[in-house]
């Protein structure tokens, strides 16, 4: 997950519930590109298990959830009441249109 540490750093860090990043914003936290796969929306799911890929144990565990607008490449941040890592459930990535 080394790689998403910084996302996760920057997300809680956060006070507002609600955080927007365009995608390009994501790649500059993280210091390199998304990987081609993150066009999928499977990609984005919130999934604190152990064997989950890494980008979705890292949404959790900053305790935010997002939801895509792939048209306009922006994700929307929405912070958790109670983290999926905390819970162990997995919620479907959801879509928001600006």
């Amino acid at each position: 997950m080394a790689k998403y540490d910084p996302l996760v750093r920057y997300l809680r860090r956060q006070k507002a519930l609600e955080v927007e990043l365009s995608f390009r914003d994501i790649e500059r936290i993280l210091g390199g590109l998304l990987p081609k796969a993150s066009a999928n929306p499977q990609w984005w799911l919130v999934d604190g298990a152990a064997l989950a890929p890494p980008q979705q144990r890292a949404f959790a565990e900053a305790g935010y959830k997002p939801e895509l607008d792939f048209h306009l490449e922006r994700v929307r941040f929405i912070k958790s009441l109670a983290p999926a890592a905390a819970s162990g459930r997995e919620d479907q990535a959801t879509s928001f249109h600006s």
